[in-house]
């Protein structure tokens, strides 16, 4: 019992933090070849108060530059595995469910919200966001 309530005091600790609207303050785009990009960027994201059974986010976020160009608008619910730094995104499309999206977390403070992912493509994406 000891061991379990640390562990959900983490939990509810990072979800209070992500809790609002973060504006987006850097975004680079890593290809295949490992070629990074900055395009301009911007957009927000949204994560609701979480009840104990769902947890809503919603995202858009614009980018372009000469190399890539593009954005990302979703809808759905979030998760998170406090013990590894995942952030786990579900969109909603239509009401259904779509395949669950990994992100690694590295930074989540008060003000400071770091993480990444690798699409199907094995194209690399890191958000910076402020709140």
């Amino acid at each position: 019992m000891m061991f379990v309530l640390p562990s959900c005091d983490k939990y509810e600790k990072q979800q209070k933090r992500l809790n609002g609207t973060w504006q987006l303050s850097s975004y680079r785009f890593k290809n295949q070849q490992g070629l990074s990009y900055y395009p301009e960027a911007s957009g927000s994201i949204f994560f609701d108060n979480c009840d104990s059974t769902e947890c809503a986010y919603s995202m858009s976020i614009e980018y372009t530059s000469p190399q890539i160009t593009g954005s990302r608008v979703e809808a759905g619910k979030y998760s998170l595995n406090v013990e590894d730094g995942t952030l786990f995104l579900t969109p909603i499309v239509n009401g259904t469910e779509q395949e669950q999206i990994s992100n690694f977390m590295s930074v989540l403070t008060r003000t400071d919200l770091k993480f990444q992912y690798t699409d199907d493509l094995g194209r690399s994406h890191y958000y910076v966001f402020e709140k």
